[in-house]
């Protein structure tokens, strides 16, 4: 076989691996389940009761933690978290992470965890079993927001 083809089977074979590999991590990006037993998916059905809407104003590199007390009993948790209708659209970039009671911390998760890019990160927890009950703790951290702060709304409901 000569140079050439040898270049070329080689360069196939990288690009079938790549291609397997790409497959593969698709499904992790739209369901994630973690060491706690947690499934992390994309979006908010409807028919959410809300738990607790905050309305608030983070500044660069702020972060800034939100808890909401969750029953037990709860197999879903659907969070919401907007800061699109600013003056400055598309421009402004927050993140995302969640700890449950007692466990590791899910996330961060950023615009587009929820397969859009839209400035609104939308995810559907749930398990098996029942959720952690307890204090449930939401941080929000405004990685790339002008000086004056992005306007933002977390809901949290099951």
């Amino acid at each position: 076989m000569s140079i050439t083809k040898r270049s070329a089977h080689a360069a196939e074979r990288i690009l079938v691996v790549v291609l397997l590999i790409g497959l593969l991590l698709v499904p992790g990006a739209l369901a994630q389940s973690c060491t706690t037993g947690i499934t992390v998916m994309p979006g908010v059905g409807d028919g959410v009761e809300i738990l607790r809407s905050i309305g608030n104003t983070i500044h660069p590199g702020e972060y800034q933690t939100i808890e909401k007390s969750v029953p037990s009993g709860v197999k879903t948790l659907k969070i919401y978290l907007d800061w699109s209708g600013h003056q400055h659209s598309g421009t402004d970039s927050l993140t995302l992470a969640v700890t449950p009671p007692g466990s590791t911390v899910l996330g961060p998760y950023r615009d587009g965890a929820d397969g859009r890019m839209d400035e609104k990160i939308t995810l559907t927890l749930s398990q098996s079993s029942s959720l952690p009950s307890g204090t449930w703790k939401f941080l929000i951290f405004g990685e790339d927001v002008p000086q004056e702060g992005t306007e933002y709304t977390l809901n949290v409901g099951y």
